[in-house]
């Protein structure tokens, strides 16, 4: 059965300008450090179009669509983002680097956990980074398939303090990082493309199809 382009639209789109935002990043070479709960802002915008084809059309508010029409969907976006705030919120705090892998991370990290504690520490085999007049254990995780990198804290650490020093001093150690094979961006941009090529060209062959399928979406 195929896939009305409107809904193809709706779902890949956010998706593809993820995929190639991250892809850009890792071809250019350059490092983007963020904190957690910007990262899983990011993830939250790249799922909304596949939320909303999905848990937004099982659980789409039939009754308040036909008294305030398409202005339920204000209501409907502004609930997703609170759900997403609260993630982030909630979220144990850590660093998220694109365009390095955790081997890479490893001693900017250490570089930079020096400016917080002269005594830092760190093992090369466990990727950890010991701060001990702060009694923090640091680790750097992640996937070298992806070149991305998770700084996280073994210790509940509650202030923002913290990590804020930390990501300024990581970003000032992490740019002299040289870059992973840029093939691995080339390769996330062109599945990037394709799927936003796939879905414009459904788009464009059934313009009016996507025009009526629109109207009828927003307007119930």
């Amino acid at each position: 059965m195929s896939i009305e382009p409107i809904y193809l639209l709706i779902a890949l789109l956010p998706l593809v300008a993820y995929l190639l935002l991250l892809g850009m990043i890792r071809l250019s070479g350059r490092v983007l450090i963020t904190t957690g709960g910007r990262d899983i802002a990011a993830l939250g915008f790249s799922v909304v179009g596949l939320v909303a084809i999905g848990p937004g059309e099982l659980f789409f508010p039939k009754a308040a669509a036909g008294v305030f029409g398409g202005w339920v969907w204000l209501a409907l976006a502004t609930f997703y983002g609170l759900i997403i705030s609260l993630f982030a919120l909630t979220a144990r705090p850590r660093l998220v680097v694109y365009g390095r892998t955790p081997e890479q991370m490893l001693s900017p990290l250490l570089e930079a956990a020096l400016e917080l504690d002269s005594e830092a520490t760190c093992d090369r085999e466990t990727l950890q980074v010991f701060l001990p007049q702060l009694r923090v254990h640091l680790r750097a995780a992640g996937h070298q398939a992806i070149d991305s990198t998770s700084i996280e804290s073994f210790e509940p650490i509650a202030t923002s303090v913290f990590w804020e020093k930390l990501l300024g001093h990581l970003r000032d150690k992490a740019e002299v990082t040289s870059p992973p094979a840029p093939r691995r961006g080339g390769t996330m941009i062109v599945v990037a493309l394709t799927l936003g090529l796939f879905v414009v060209w459904r788009a464009i062959a059934e313009r009016q199809q996507v025009v009526e399928g629109f109207r009828e979406w927003l307007w119930r």
